[in-house]
């Protein structure tokens, strides 16, 4: 115990001698170094670099009046969902899937699993997890349905909503990974 005391004190001691010997360098007002900087910088003119020529903004004249304006408020309002007299309409009581709350083409599919008469696909979510799936599942953001599995891509049938209100079905799929 009394050794480790000692080296501590050793150790504060010398500490203390390098802080004085090094307080003793510092010039407080240092009017030495700024009469040498001032000699050395008196007839230095920095050189800068000429601002460059910006050339004049070519103006556009919009002639399209008899166009309708693209920003009235019937253009920017959002639709409503339409009636669909006959076709289809996604099920907004349904419970949303796992997969559902990542966009189409950001899920990778990895593989394909065949039991009996039951196809599976494996996909990667963006954020690593692995998700089994089958025919009839849903995946994307768009009310994709997985509607065929093969070994080289999957099937989806989406629905999104046309420019009137109505509900169109859009094929879609994925593509197994060659990485």
């Amino acid at each position: 115990m009394y050794m480790h005391t000692k080296k501590a004190m050793a150790r504060a001691a010398a500490g203390l001698v390098a802080l004085v010997a090094l307080t003793g360098c510092v010039d407080r007002d240092m009017k030495e170094l700024q009469r040498w900087t001032d000699a050395q910088f008196k007839n230095h003119k920095p050189e800068v670099e000429p601002l460059p020529v910006i050339p004049p903004h070519e103006t556009f004249v919009y002639n399209a009046m008899s166009l309708p304006d693209p920003f009235a408020k019937v253009n920017l309002e959002r639709r409503k969902p339409g009636p669909n007299v006959g076709g289809p309409t996604p099920d907004f009581d349904r419970r949303k899937e796992p997969l559902e709350q990542y966009p189409l083409d950001s899920l990778s599919m990895v593989g394909t699993l065949f039991k009996d008469e039951t196809s599976w696909v494996i996909l990667r979510a963006p954020d690593g997890t692995i998700h089994r799936a089958k025919e009839g599942n849903h995946l994307g953001q768009n009310f994709g349905e997985i509607v065929d599995i093969s070994e080289e891509k999957i099937g989806v049938r989406e629905l999104v909503q046309g420019p009137n209100g109505n509900w169109i079905e859009r094929d879609a799929g994925l593509a197994a990974d060659t990485d």
